[in-house]
């Protein structure tokens, strides 16, 4: 009490100070506000369960204005009036009450339901809200008919919960891998999703393509999810042996800190971290703690066997730098590495398009350790190698198939089209002639097509392709053949170089000449110029009389000249390749080395637009 007293006196003074010097504080006004609702049951866009409920509204107001009078009613989606209560209210918090049994709730079909409220107090104040519920076939309260569990583990399929409580969701026994994952309510993503990308045990909507969870563990757990709070739990779903309360990874690639490297229980004293990359001569202790506040192990003799507290562990591993999984045993203290996958797998030599100087990278699309790349190739010879490294490498004197050895010998490699595939974990590679390219068009959100269309560029002959074209502001890249099978980007503009499966390409909106090596994957987007040229122009067949770009579509360009009778054609950057003629006059479609445009003498205003080849002389 002497401590209430110690507070209150100095606040009292500095009250009384306060009013003193300045103008009188209004404390009624603090507490003179409009009546609110503190709660409704059931809850605003919740489901209860088919049965007998009772409809409940708690009110709350001000000392200066308090509760006077309140009304709810309770109608079907048809509108009809199932219950209403009117109740004088007194006080600063007051409730209505209409029990179930006064409107037969328990008889209720299965359906939308709202309840309307209004609440007056004193001062005549009143507020006036609506709310709505359902009533469900489920076994208990939930604002979802249904529960699902989605991520790689199960190829983004369904896993379905199971409602044990109100709000409560149980997925039992399901084993997660350790990868990404979201939770959803309906199997074929067709309404709302949910993830937890920070790992905090409190998931977000994602509806619409928001971020996956981005941790879980592996061995089978059990997961339970409340969809009224969205907060879930995962927990082993069984329990094993274990001597120590945790299990984490910590070595130079995490400054010996942090718990990105957290292992999982999956056996008796049984600890794994299913991947982590490992490049020989890193070194790296197991802790119990993301930090080494409790017990750590080492290994003196690195001999497989981990010592408390003993000396940093130096990896090693013929595999080199690569993806490794980790099993660490708590009680015997034994530890083992795994080999997963390599970082990156390329093919490089005389033949390829970066000779021995640069990795062309292959990719693995199904994810079964197959790596692949489809591309051009010289005689010449080659290798395949992890890393962008000659650490590891590989190389046989077989052609077109053969069984990679470590530091084999070079692969000779005659030219040719081929989709080229490697198995680093065997050896196996194969070079398979491919159909080649026949058409190399440009895709993307910046361009005619959109992502659906691809615009097709000119055959060149020597392996580059070349286009005029409008562009908006967006995103590109370039691929063959109008499928996804063989694409390039990358993330530079005007100009870089591609590879296979690449960043999409960020473009600027303009006019441009745009250029592409389908051998090296080098292209351009150069500013073009379109004129009109012809013997109606004032420069004939000589002078190309440039047309300005329409600010709002740079496809359109635009121009008012004085012709005479004569001909006329729209040509880029004062050069024959890319120019468009048509028959027809004052307006028709020009084509690619199309015809004359036959013209009269007079003044015109003369747009043509790029992309679609229509012209006009106004």
């Amino acid at each position: 009490m002497k401590n209430i007293f110690k507070f209150i006196l100095p606040l009292i003074s500095v009250i009384v100070l306060f009013s003193c010097t300045k103008e009188e504080i209004d404390v009624a006004a603090l507490t003179d506000f409009p009546p609110g609702i503190l709660s409704i049951t059931p809850a605003n866009a919740s489901k209860v369960v088919k049965g007998d409920f009772d409809v409940k509204v708690e009110f709350a107001d001000g000392t200066v204005s308090p509760l006077s009078e309140g009304t709810v009613t309770l109608t079907d989606a048809a509108s009809t009036q199932l219950a209403t209560a009117t109740k004088s209210l007194s006080g600063t918090e007051d409730f209505i009450l209409i029990a179930g049994s006064s409107f037969n709730a328990s008889s209720l079909d299965v359906g939308s339901y709202t309840i309307t409220i209004s609440v007056t107090d004193a001062k005549g104040q009143t507020t006036n809200t609506t709310s709505t519920f359902e009533i469900s076939n489920l076994p208990f309260a939930a604002n979802n008919d249904h529960m699902y569990l989605s991520g790689g583990f199960n190829g983004w399929g369904a896993d379905e919960f199971t409602l044990v409580a109100d709000y409560t969701w149980e997925l039992l026994g399901v084993n997660m891998d350790g990868g990404e994952w979201k939770l959803k309510n309906c199997e074929n993503w067709c309404d709302q999703d949910w993830g937890d990308s920070d790992c905090d045990g409190l998931v977000i909507n994602t509806t619409g393509g928001g971020p996956n969870s981005a941790c879980s563990p592996t061995g089978l757990v059990n997961i339970r999810f409340n969809d009224q709070t969205l907060r879930y739990t995962i927990s082993p779903a069984v329990i094993f042996a274990t001597n120590i309360s945790g299990l984490y990874l910590l070595g130079e690639f995490n400054a010996f800190q942090g718990g990105d490297y957290k292992f999982n229980l999956v056996a008796d004293n049984t600890w794994v971290l299913n991947e982590v990359q490992l490049k020989p001569g890193v070194a790296f202790k197991f802790a119990e703690y993301p930090t080494f506040m409790g017990r750590n192990w080492g290994d003196n003799e690195l001999d497989g066997k981990a010592d408390e507290f003993g000396s940093n562990i130096v990896f090693s591993a013929p595999q080199g730098e690569a993806f490794y999984k980790i099993t660490f045993n708590d009680k015997t203290l034994e530890y083992t590495y795994e080999f997963v996958k390599f970082p990156a797998i390329g093919i490089i030599g005389s033949a390829t398009p970066g000779g021995w100087d640069t990795d062309t990278d292959m990719t693995d699309p199904d994810g079964d350790g197959t790596f692949e790349v489809t591309m051009d190739l010289v005689d010449g010879e080659a290798k395949f190698r992890a890393n962008h490294s000659w650490d590891t490498n590989w190389g046989a004197g077989d052609f077109p198939s053969g069984t990679g050895t470590l530091n084999g010998p070079n692969i000779p490699v005659p030219a040719g089209h081929y989709k080229v595939t490697f198995t680093p974990s065997t050896g196996a590679y194969n070079f398979e002639v491919d159909a080649g390219i026949t058409t190399v068009g440009l895709i993307g959100s910046a361009t005619p097509g959109g992502w659906d269309t691809d615009t097709n560029m000119k055959d060149n002959g020597d392996g580059t392709w070349s286009l005029v074209v409008g562009l908006i502001a967006g995103e590109a890249k370039f691929r063959a053949n109008d499928a996804w099978d063989v694409n390039w980007g990358a993330g530079d503009f005007p100009s870089g170089t591609g590879t296979q499966n690449g960043a999409n390409i960020p473009v600027a909106a303009g006019l441009y000449l745009v250029t592409f090596n389908s051998l090296t994957g080098a292209y351009s987007f150069a500013p073009a110029s379109i004129g009109l040229i012809g013997s109606a122009t004032a420069g004939g067949w000589d002078t190309d009389t440039n047309l300005d770009v329409d600010a709002g579509n740079p496809a359109i360009v635009t121009g008012t000249l004085t012709l005479t009778d004569g001909e006329a054609k729209f040509r880029a950057n004062d050069d024959w390749t890319f120019n468009w003629g048509g028959a027809a006059f004052p307006s028709g479609t020009g084509t690619q080395d199309g015809p004359n445009i036959p013209v009269t003498a007079g003044t015109y205003t003369i747009t043509f637009n790029v992309n679609t080849g229509e012209y006009s002389f106004n």
